[in-house]
């Protein structure tokens, strides 16, 4: 498996894409802290709250906090780690070589899940400290004390990164399942519009389980506690491993 890890670290140093990536995460979060702009998509009723935090005088924590509703929009950019880390090989049929080589199935699976959550990492980190920066160089007040920056900057993107790795591996699932890259790459973009119809045709009070960036963006901007995490972490961490058992299942019972 650590194998594997490597071999896909280096195809992406050498992939395009990944700097693409990179570069658009830092435009968007610097046009977005020094523009003051406050974008994203929101369920569940947040918008009041969230239109809250952006209409204060801008500080360096509120554009820590003002990025954290934005995770959407970049969704649609860090897409792009889920089509280099599994599109590729599943597009191109070569993810059979891999699996000749004597890696099991989960394994397999697992190596690439954790490449993804590696890279969403990286990412969301440039995209927080970038919005940190930018604060910064603007000349903005901190807006607390330099722990509750430390621990919302921390906590933010680490939540992020977590929540939307539970999502790619839905789409995990989907790419084993069908075969094709374009129907779970749709299904991971559109995901908040699909809580929030969810949410639209029915008060179920389980769809906050899986309000996974309603989840984020709350404790981004303090809406949400972090001792009320535990039922949220626990059903993602069900969910992963359902998606990944699952998908590692399905590769296996799958002709090479």
């Amino acid at each position: 498996m650590i194998n594997q890890i490597r071999a896909d670290f280096y195809r992406q140093i050498h992939t395009t894409g990944m700097y693409i990536m990179l570069v658009l995460t830092i435009i968007y979060a610097a046009t977005t802290t020094l523009g003051q702009s406050v974008g994203g998509v929101t369920v569940r009723g947040d918008s009041g709250q969230f239109a809250q935090v952006g209409g204060k005088s801008w500080s360096v924590l509120t554009g820590i906090k003002v990025v954290n509703m934005g995770e959407t929009m970049l969704l649609y950019v860090f897409i792009g780690v889920f089509v280099i880390v599994f599109g590729y090989e599943f597009s191109q049929k070569v993810y059979k070589n891999t699996l000749i080589s004597g890696i099991s199935r989960l394994a397999f699976v697992l190596a690439k899940y954790l490449v993804m959550l590696l890279d969403l990492l990286l990412l969301f980190a440039v995209n927080f400290l970038t919005v940190l920066m930018a604060g910064l160089v603007a000349g903005r007040p901190l807006g607390g004390s330099l722990g509750t920056l430390f621990g919302t900057f921390s906590l933010s993107f680490v939540a992020a990164t977590f929540f939307v790795s539970v999502i790619f591996s839905i789409g995990v699932f989907l790419l084993v399942l069908t075969g094709s890259i374009m129907i779970p790459a749709i299904v991971v973009v559109v995901f908040p519009l699909i809580v929030s119809v969810l949410h639209v045709l029915g008060e179920w009070d389980w769809i906050k389980y899986i309000d996974f960036f309603g989840v984020a963006q709350n404790i981004g901007v303090g809406g949400m506690k972090v001792s009320a995490l535990p039922p949220y972490i626990a059903v993602s961490l069900v969910l992963l491993v359902v998606m990944i058992g699952s998908s590692a299942l399905m590769l296996r019972n799958k002709e090479l």
